[in-house]
């Protein structure tokens, strides 16, 4: 398929919409959790919060491109699970999982999935205009800030119980540690607020947005241009890991941020953006010009995964965009070519591998489900939906 309006539009429309769509549970509400490489679904397998408020967000997301009535129904299938299932009415929050058919699974409330739910419910509500869904995005947004946010350290605790007394990492981050902070999760923070703020324009929110954009620039960006990934609560990194993946993802985030709150004329950010795609470049991609995924413990990882190749779509291409430099159109066709040639499953109405290696090799020895808890429609129809926007200006 060609890296046009027209191509990327029709592949959307086509092919990883009606996959998705499939997954609809019409007999408990919401969507499959599980579905594996053969297309079997798992009818039993749990419903995580992250899956849940990404199937959301995607929907909404692509509903004004696409202006199906599918769409627009299985969006608000998924609302009405969410709020009838997954939001604990007694101690607030998103729960981490639940059963298949809405029973609580893993309790815990994380801040990962309580941004995601924002973000998601921020997105329908453009679409939906239903005051249900931003009411519980700024109960949400306020929940975070009153049981998350650490004054003396400027940051987050992320993993709470059910009842919201703070806990050591189980569910994501270094197991056991308490104290700790995270670039995944203060990245779809922001992206969270910016979301809520293009439908919520509120004061304090601004402030706090801006406050998550100088964590940022002060603490997370590197003097090399990297995104430290993981940090004790003075801010001091925890180790020298580097995700370029996220690296590419945050610097076209950070552009949004930037759009949405009119500060796009502030030059201290957008060096700080631009230092990140010319770190990537220098030493994050491979031999073949393609996203390296991070560098662990010292070494290069070769698998490349599904959202880090549709990343670095819409991350290379924002900057072509920002500086006219056509090498990066160039960057963003050409990992466009990496996915038509290596991750979309032929299987009809299918969608993409979770896992290549460079070669663009299935990788066996990681999971290679088409859909679970992690893999859902948020990085692949993001990609899609930013294209046509982008390719339409």
């Amino acid at each position: 398929m060609e890296f046009t309006y027209e191509g990327v539009k029709a592949q959307l429309i086509e092919d990883i919409l009606p996959f998705w769509l499939k997954q609809v549970d019409t007999t408990h509400g919401g969507f499959y959790g599980l579905v594996d490489e053969n297309l079997i679904v798992d009818e039993k397998a749990d419903k995580s919060g992250v899956l849940m408020s990404r199937y959301l967000w995607a929907l909404s997301a692509a509903y004004p491109y696409v202006k199906d009535s599918e769409i627009l129904n299985a969006a608000r299938n998924v609302f009405d699970f969410i709020v009838n299932h997954m939001e604990d009415k007694e101690h607030e929050g998103i729960y981490w999982s639940v059963t298949y058919d809405g029973k609580p699974s893993v309790t815990q409330k994380h801040v990962y999935v309580q941004s995601f739910t924002i973000y998601a419910l921020s997105e329908y509500y453009k679409i939906s205009q239903d005051p249900e869904s931003l009411s519980l995005a700024v109960r949400l947004f306020n929940l975070i800030e009153e049981k998350a946010y650490l004054s003396d350290e400027n940051g987050y605790h992320e993993e709470f119980s059910k009842e919201w007394k703070s806990s050591p990492a189980t569910l994501m981050g270094p197991k056991g540690t308490d104290e700790y902070f995270s670039t995944n999760t203060v990245l779809h923070l922001i992206e969270a607020y910016t979301n809520l703020y293009t439908v919520f324009a509120d004061d304090q929110l601004l402030a706090l947005i801006k406050r998550l954009l100088d964590n940022i620039s002060q603490y997370i960006i590197s003097p090399l241009g990297h995104c430290r990934t993981e940090f004790h609560r003075n801010w001091t990194a925890l180790n020298e890991n580097i995700s370029y993946a996220h690296d590419i993802e945050t610097a076209w985030l950070l552009y949004r941020t930037l759009e949405v709150i009119n500060q796009t004329d502030e030059t201290y950010y957008t060096h700080k953006i631009n230092q990140i795609v010319e770190s990537v470049v220098e030493e994050g991609l491979d031999k073949n010009g393609i996203i390296i995924d991070q560098l662990k413990e010292g070494k290069k990882t070769t698998t490349k995964q599904w959202w880090s190749l549709a990343e670095s779509v819409i991350g290379f291409y924002d900057a072509f965009m920002r500086t006219s430099n056509k090498d990066y159109e160039e960057m963003a066709e050409k990992h466009w070519c990496f996915i038509q040639n290596y991750l979309l499953n032929p299987v009809e109405l299918s969608e993409w591998y979770p896992h290549v290696d460079e070669d663009g090799k299935i990788v066996q020895d990681k999971s290679t489900n088409i859909s679970d808890a992690w893999k859902g429609p948020y990085h692949t129809v993001r990609m899609y939906v930013e294209m046509i926007d982008r390719f339409s200006r």
